[in-house]
């Protein structure tokens, strides 16, 4: 009975692990700060981002993000705001990826429309953003209406389908150097290229742990152990 007992313990410990294992990452939404610029809810087919605002928490893609509007109503950063930049307080320790929901107003294909910079305090990391790699139109029309890059989620809020308007998500992992620093900000620059793409942020999220929890090799190695105990016991018990 006690070495019955024992495996039992073993198989429920790894199982509790690999539960720990899979809650390890800690999303932290973050605000835009106001003023800002436009209010997409007055763009083509607009009206389907009216329940985001003018304040809520929504999950996106799998991913919590915080949607506000200032006092004069705009709703996000850049786009037909002209070109700029826009700084968003961040402050998270060990941050491994940052999510965002940047789309763009028009857009050529090929064309690098913006960036995003990631400041630490150890360093910085930037990304441009490209029309057709990791940013699209917002609208399904007669611009760029795909994206190739595999980070970039299409359409985690809306509707994909032509006449009609979506957000997309971007994933942006950063450099493990991250993990041992603090994000300070993000700073989003639209560049203002007018019908080649003029991109908007509306939301963005800190990922805190390491990227893709569970980690399936440490998830591999729970799981054999709990069957390895789970199949000692088995056997035991057929004695």
């Amino acid at each position: 009975m006690k070495t019955k007992m024992f495996h039992l313990g073993v198989l429920a410990l790894g199982f509790a692990t690999i539960g720990m294992a899979a809650n390890a990452a800690t999303y932290t939404p973050l605000a835009l700060p106001t003023p800002l610029n436009t209010d997409i809810r007055t763009w083509t087919d607009g009206s389907a981002y009216n329940p985001l605002f003018p304040s809520s928490s929504q999950t996106l893609g799998g991913v919590p993000f915080n949607f506000q509007a200032d006092v004069n109503g705009n709703t996000a950063f850049g786009g037909l705001g002209g070109s700029g930049s826009i700084t968003i307080p961040a402050g998270v320790n060990d941050v491994s990826s940052v999510y965002t929901l940047i789309n763009t107003a028009f857009g050529a294909y090929g064309a690098d429309v913006g960036s995003v910079t990631f400041n630490g305090s150890l360093g910085s990391y930037t990304v441009e953003l490209i029309e057709g790699l990791n940013v699209r139109d917002h609208y399904y029309g007669g611009f760029v209406n795909t994206t190739t890059d595999p980070t970039t989620t299409e359409a985690v809020w809306g509707n994909p389908n032509p006449g009609n308007a979506h957000l997309d998500m971007q994933d942006f992992i950063l450099p493990a150097a991250f993990a041992g620093e603090t994000l300070d900000d993000i700073v989003f620059t639209d560049y203002g290229f007018g019908g080649d793409g003029e991109p908007f942020i509306a939301g963005a999220t800190a990922l805190s742990g390491p990227v893709g929890v569970p980690d399936g090799g440490l998830t591999a190695g729970l799981l054999g152990g709990a069957l390895a105990g789970l199949g000692a016991l088995r056997r035991k018990l057929s004695v």
